[in-house]
């Protein structure tokens, strides 16, 4: 308290300080709600990409053993040697979400084939039902991805946010308000005193008018 100016000037000063930071509280609070919001609905979605890959990949090990069974694996152990390798690539960029945040957005690309990859005539028809199911696999996998990322930034700002809503709940508002009550304290202790001088000095000038 030794640097703080006990000043009606100082005191209006610090109300609108006390007023700001209330307002920032607010704000962050808000925030922190729409952000445990949308972590929610990432967490959900998250378990579904993941249901949605074990199923994608369950069903294409599933065919592509139907697939064996049909023209042996002797077959299908060729096509694999002459088959067309397929391409893929993610691609990324950057989107604005919840708040104004920047998050990572990934999408697979899978390459164009000049050629079909298997002789559909030599092969049957699930062994390409079984790719099918990888690359959904796959594009549920680049989503888990994408999603993850998106989790592990939601984190980030929520702590961050949360220190700083620490930091003004439980530092910054009590040491206004202390402030606060230590000047008008001051300025009423003053205001007494200026009270008492006034009233004794008009006892004084009635005790000399009533002498002269």
């Amino acid at each position: 308290m030794e640097q703080v100016h006990p000043t009606r000037q100082e005191l209006v000063r610090l109300r609108r300080r006390i007023a700001l930071a209330e307002s920032l509280v607010n704000i962050i609070k808000k925030d922190l709600e729409a952000l445990m919001r949308t972590l929610f609905d990432l967490v959900k979605e998250l378990q579904t990409y993941r249901d949605n890959m074990y199923k994608n990949l369950d069903e294409a090990y599933s065919t592509f053993t139907k697939s064996e069974l049909i023209v042996g694996s002797r077959t299908i152990e060729s096509a694999s040697l002459t088959a067309l390798p397929i391409k893929y690539d993610v691609h990324e960029e950057k989107k604005i979400g919840v708040i104004g945040i920047q998050f990572h957005s990934l999408k697979l690309i899978r390459a164009k084939e000049a050629s079909p990859r298997l002789n559909l005539m030599d092969t049957p028809i699930e062994l390409d039902t079984a790719s099918l199911k990888i690359q959904q696999g796959l594009e549920n996998i680049v989503g888990l991805a994408e999603i993850e990322s998106s989790i592990r930034v939601l984190l980030d700002v929520i702590a961050l946010k949360n220190r700083q809503l620490n930091r003004l709940e439980h530092k910054v508002l009590p040491n206004l308000s202390k402030t606060i009550n230590y000047i008008e304290l001051i300025l009423e202790e003053t205001e007494r005193q200026d009270s008492i001088r006034v009233r004794v000095l008009q006892r004084k000038r009635k005790e000399r008018a009533s002498k002269s």
